[in-house]
């Protein structure tokens, strides 16, 4: 038997979307064929179902701490003993930070390094320009420090990567899209999100939104650190819960309402259009990757909760126009972002077949 082609993940954001790809990626690669390390850390929206989720014989996980600046010289000491003791074929970071530390600690390994941000720091706008301009200057540094292929996860992405390397592909976000054979009984007037309640999520617009709509309810599903500024009387927040869950809710919703600042490709919308939701989303990069504005959904620039607001009163009385884009948005997911269009090997080796990749 021919030796297993080990393919090492490291992921300092293992939550939410980054959290389902990484998994989808892993799970889906061939066990006779591949051996898997995951080196991650945790956050507080983690989830606590990590080891049922990666429970495979191929795959093994390893927690290494890398989300505070204290741990960072322990991180590169840990991410590059493990990495020795594995000897990967090819290499895979997940997200900015690690990202960064990967390619600090992996500089000598001579084997493909991929790199997948997943929605650029120097995108946050949670941040002033100083900041900004100091995270697109690491991102530039580290490059050249050490080369890898810029794996985008969305257009937008791919042409904010152009601005540092050269070296960029992109393989747009995927799901499976066999959990939405299924689909919900859709409760009018219902208008739910799902995600880290965060900068990132502008929780504030959506309890704009919400405050202006007192006759509708709204569903946070998932939590996070501004949960205290949903005040609306009428949004429900319902804690951390897991994907199964959380689909669940989402199946059940008349619209779904994205208000984030930034993306790379959220899962989020991918999961809310597979389940043939109608998307009312803010036009930033990823979203607008993924939504054709007035066919697949609508998208509305976060500084007018105005235009959300109408729309939203539109879409919940309007049944047939909600139930049309919400058709239109099931079938573009599953002809451009089922998992089965996208062979998870396809990121370690050139494409088999149906991989959307530019």
């Amino acid at each position: 038997m021919s030796k297993k082609t080990n393919v090492l993940h490291v992921v300092e954001s293992f939550s939410t979307g980054v959290y389902a790809i990484v998994r989808d990626i892993a799970c889906n690669l061939d066990p006779d064929r591949f051996e898997v390390l995951i080196i991650h850390s945790l956050r507080d929206d983690s989830p606590k179902t990590i080891e049922q989720d990666f429970a495979r014989a191929n795959i093994s996980l390893l927690y290494i701490p890398m989300g505070s600046t204290k741990e960072y010289l322990t991180s590169l000491r840990k991410i590059r003993t493990a990495a020795r003791a594995f000897n990967p074929d090819a290499i895979h970071l997940h997200s900015s930070k690690a990202g960064f530390l990967g390619r600090l600690a992996l500089k000598r390994f001579k084997v493909p390094i991929i790199y997948s941000p997943h929605g650029f720091s120097f995108l946050r706008t949670d941040v002033g320009p100083l900041k900004r301009r100091i995270f697109f200057q690491l991102e530039y540094w580290i490059d050249k420090y050490k080369r890898s292929t810029v794996v985008a996860v969305s257009e937008g992405e791919k042409q904010h990567a152009l601005r540092f390397t050269k070296n960029v592909s992109r393989i747009d976000n995927f799901i499976d899209t066999r959990m939405f054979e299924t689909l919900g009984s859709e409760e009018k007037g219902f208008i739910a999100t799902c995600g880290r309640i965060s900068p990132q999520k502008n929780p504030q617009l959506f309890n704009t939104i919400a405050l202006a709509l007192p006759d509708y309810s709204f569903l946070w599903i998932g939590d996070g650190p501004l949960r205290e500024t949903l005040t609306a009387p009428n949004i429900t927040v319902t804690g951390l819960l897991s994907r199964k869950e959380a689909i669940e809710h989402v199946k059940q919703c008349s619209i779904y309402l994205q208000t984030s600042l930034w993306e790379g490709m959220p899962v989020s919308i991918l999961e809310a259009m597979a389940a043939s939701k109608t998307c009312v989303a803010t036009n930033v990069v990823g979203n607008r990757d993924l939504i054709s504005d007035g066919k697949t959904g609508f998208l509305c620039e976060a500084e007018k909760p105005e235009r959300f607001i109408d729309l939203l009163k539109r879409l919940i009385k309007d049944d047939e126009l909600r139930r049309s884009i919400g058709r239109n948005a099931r079938e573009y997911i599953a002809k451009y972002h089922a998992l089965d269009q996208v062979p998870a090997s396809g990121y370690f080796f050139p494409p088999s077949n149906g991989l959307k990749v530019s």
